[in-house]
């Protein structure tokens, strides 16, 4: 990768999981109920060392059509798109890349009186999502008749759930009906 490419990449990950998760909100119906955060949620973060909250970019991941909200209200989302996320670290020693983004979206969704949903990806491997185990099935990752689609781990006395974001895409999207 060329110099500076690690932006771009990042960006237009952000861009696809826009898509992909307006299209899970809307049931197939529309492409267009997220964007990135302005500044990737930078604005957030500065505005809150300013001492103010900014409830609606927090996160990399923003609500721009009404349907949206339901996710967003509910979740600060992160995404992460690198080269190594050292998953088997995460897991065995919680350390590693995953880990510091798990903490930083903790911390960023704990500002904004959201829950953390991150969405990373590794070259050449499917993109992954992890969320607190409580909210497995708002998010269609709790048990169903074929199985559990997603892995548990207990990270620093939190059960956090993993699983490919394909898998959580295929579940019914069910936050509009709550």
């Amino acid at each position: 990768m060329k110099v500076g490419g690690g932006k771009q990449k990042g960006a237009d990950f952000e861009r696809g999981v826009c898509k992909r998760l307006s299209l899970w909100v809307s049931h197939g119906a529309r492409a267009d109920l997220y964007w990135r955060s302005a500044m990737s949620g930078g604005r957030a973060t500065i505005q809150r060392k300013a001492g103010q909250r900014n409830l609606s970019q927090g996160g990399d991941i923003s609500a721009v059509g009404e349907l949206g909200h339901s996710l967003t209200d509910r979740y600060s989302i992160e995404c992460k798109f690198v080269k190594d996320l050292e998953l088997a670290s995460f897991i065995i020693h919680h350390r590693g890349a995953l880990m510091s983004y798990w903490r930083q979206t903790r911390r960023d969704a704990a500002a904004a009186r959201k829950a953390p949903l991150l969405i990373a990806k590794q070259n050449n491997y499917p993109a992954l999502v992890l969320a607190p185990s409580a909210h497995a099935e708002d998010l269609g990752l709790a048990a169903g008749e074929d199985g559990f689609p997603a892995t548990l781990v207990s990270i620093e006395g939190n059960r956090v759930l993993i699983s490919l974001l394909d898998r959580m895409l295929e579940q019914p999207y069910t936050l509009d009906q709550k």
